[in-house]
C-alpha cells in the first residue's frame, strides 16, 4: 500500500463497510469517500510527526498521491487509524472503540522516544 486509496480502501474493508462479497458497497463507499481525503491527511500528519520530527508536512492533495512514509507505518498503523476516523464520523462507536485501541498501539510501537521497561542492576 503505497497510495491514500489504498490506506483508505483498507480502512473501509476493516470496518466491514462492504458487501456480502467483500467488496466496497457502491452507496456507503461513495459517502465516505469524500471525507476520505481529510481522514488520510489526519493520520499522515500524525504519524508523519511519529517519523520525521521537525521535517516540514506536505499533505495530499488527491488519494491517488504516494504518502512518504516508511512502509511499516503506512501498512500496519494506518489504516488502523484512518478506520477509527471514519468510524467515529459514522458514529460507529464500537469500530471506533476496537480501532482507536489498535491505532494507539501501533502507533507507540513505532514511536522513537518509546520506552523499555528495564529492571535495575545492582553493583557490588
Amino acid at each position: 500500500m503505497t497510495t491514500g486509496k489504498e490506506i483508505f480502501d483498507r480502512a473501509v474493508r476493516l470496518l466491514n463497510y462492504t458487501n456480502v462479497y467483500g467488496e466496497n458497497d457502491g452507496r456507503l463507499y461513495a459517502s465516505v469517500y469524500k471525507r476520505g481525503l481529510a481522514l488520510v491527511n489526519q493520520i499522515y500528519a500524525d504519524l508523519w510527526q511519529v517519523e520525521k520530527g521537525g521535517q516540514p508536512f506536505c499533505p495530499l492533495c488527491f488519494l491517488d498521491e504516494e504518502l512518504r512514509l516508511s512502509s511499516r507505518l503506512r501498512e500496519d498503523a494506518m489504516p488502523y487509524g484512518v478506520a477509527m476516523l471514519l468510524a467515529q464520523g459514522e458514529r460507529d462507536s464500537a469500530n471506533q472503540q476496537v480501532m482507536a485501541s489498535v491505532y494507539s498501539q501501533k502507533r507507540r510501537a513505532h514511536s522513537p522516544d518509546r520506552r523499555a521497561d528495564v529492571l535495575p542492576r545492582v553493583c557490588l
